[in-house]
């Protein structure tokens, strides 16, 4: 049976099914309530019930005391409901909110799905999952390679299996080493997170998500956690490649657009400089871009030939939300 939980401050609610936790219901449903270890070590996801109950808490090491006014005090990584409920807890809404953490972690899968990229997925250890927020990015550390930043492919509700895409380059040892070296169960140190590529989780404005080749990582976790959240107003998902090479999970967009009413997936293969073909589908489906947000991301020259193009059009500065354009 699930239960209701509503957060306070905020009022935020979830629901959290019968054998999960409420912090796994929460982030679940794209709240990202404030933890660390989420094993009940470290006290972090604390948090002062005002009604209800809990069915059951897991084993954990973490004293929990009441509060200051009496109040029951729970971990929110370890209790499972037992009745809808009323929460105070801490949640992790802005980048500073997420504190900076040290993982290693082990290649969990390598997957190659063509010539060009491969998805590389990390496994942090059980006890030592990474908080972050969607559109965000690491530092990965391997062996006596260079540290790499790489964006987050995937969603904030799992921080034990974290996705990342790597774009083939014989010039680049990081991308050399993972397409022809890297094997199942290696060590990679992982530091972060960091970047400010975040929703906003509290606009109820059309989203127009634009994506250049691999720069298609992070905006595939923004769309998570928008799904997560059940954002009700329309998704539109321009993704461009070059020419010549395919749109590598293309078939994940179109699962989303066939089970989403509101998700639009636009897949352009445009020159990567100019960015002309982009620039024109999306004038001619959007002419006025006065009322949408935009998040943009991909290599440095691709957002600059577009953004001059979507503020012509009646973009405002404030709902243009840019990449940093390092990880590609």
């Amino acid at each position: 049976m699930a239960h209701h939980i509503t957060l306070q401050p905020g009022g935020k609610s979830f629901l959290a099914e019968a054998n999960e936790t409420i912090l796994e219901a929460a982030l679940r449903s794209g709240i990202n309530l404030d933890y660390n270890c989420s094993n009940g070590s470290c006290g972090a996801c604390l948090a002062r019930v005002r009604s209800g109950r809990i069915a059951r808490s897991r084993h954990h090491d973490y004293v929990c005391k009441p509060a200051s006014d009496g109040s029951p005090q729970i971990l929110s990584c370890c209790s499972i409901a037992g009745s809808d409920m009323v929460i105070e807890a801490r949640e992790a809404g802005r980048p500073q909110d997420v504190p900076l953490q040290s993982i290693e972690t082990k290649v969990y899968k390598l997957e190659k799905i063509d010539d060009h990229i491969m998805i590389l997925q990390l496994r942090t250890p059980r006890s030592q999952t990474l908080q972050f927020l969607a559109g965000q990015y690491v530092t990965l550390k391997i062996k006596s390679l260079p540290p790499r930043s790489k964006s987050i492919a995937s969603c904030p509700c799992n921080g034990m299996y974290l996705q990342f895409h790597v774009h083939a380059s014989e010039q680049d040892d990081f991308s050399d080493y993972i397409f022809n070296t890297m094997k199942p169960r290696e060590t990679v140190m992982l530091n972060g997170p960091g970047g400010h590529f975040n929703l906003d989780d509290d606009s109820d404005r059309p989203i127009l998500f634009i994506a250049n080749d691999t720069g298609f990582a992070p905006i595939k976790s923004l769309i998570e956690h928008a799904i997560s959240l059940e954002l009700d107003q329309p998704m539109y998902l321009y993704w461009n490649m070059p020419e010549n090479n395919r749109h590598y999970l293309e078939n994940y967009c179109r699962a989303w657009e066939d089970a989403l009413d509101n998700f639009t997936y636009i897949p352009v293969h445009s020159d990567t400089c100019t960015q002309d073909t982009l620039s024109r589908i999306i004038e001619e489906q959007h002419p006025d871009l006065g009322g949408v947000d935009v998040y943009l991301n991909g290599p440095e020259q691709n957002a600059r030939a577009i953004v001059e193009r979507l503020q012509q059009h009646g973009l405002p500065a404030d709902r243009l939300f840019i990449d940093e354009v390092k990880k590609y």
